[in-house]
């Protein structure tokens, strides 16, 4: 997978079902499989914090991330399935992310990742994401991602 491609724009729409100040969810599809791309205001705890829960005010942290909807067969997943088309699905979730920044302006994002092939495609990306959408990276370690608006006070 390269990175250039993982930056493309997508194919097809972002459908938002919840825009509010603590909370925006957006549903996308991929072939046949449904994928759901929260922001949560607030969800983030402390130990996602460290080492910087001192100096991030833990109600301004949104928790982001991406999943793909539970089918008749089993609840939502986060892992990776192996069911192809990864470079379509990031894209997408860029997208919802980028949307989401643009939209609700947020002080700080933390996401993270188990997979180490995961990671290693984040630690790749996040500092592009960053910049591309006004913010500085303050964590990449250990599958654990903060970012900070650089407009933030």
């Amino acid at each position: 997978m390269k990175l250039t491609e993982v930056f493309t724009k997508p194919k097809g729409k972002l459908k938002w079902k919840t825009k509010t100040a603590k909370k925006w969810n957006a549903e996308f599809s991929v072939g046949d499989r449904k994928f759901e791309f929260m922001a949560l205001k607030g969800a983030v705890d402390d130990s996602e914090l460290y080492p910087h829960e001192d100096e991030v005010d833990q109600k301004e942290a949104w928790s982001v991330g991406f999943v793909q909807a539970g089918t008749g067969k089993g609840s939502a997943r986060t892992d990776i399935t192996g069911e192809g088309k990864p470079i379509e699905i990031f894209n997408k979730a860029l997208a919802a992310m980028k949307e989401f920044v643009k939209g609700a302006k947020p002080k700080y994002i933390y996401f993270s990742a188990k997979e180490p092939s995961r990671m290693k495609l984040y630690n790749l990306m996040v500092k592009k994401l960053a910049s591309g959408v006004g913010f500085k990276v303050i964590n990449a370690s250990q599958g654990n991602y903060l970012l900070q608006n650089k407009r933030a006070k």
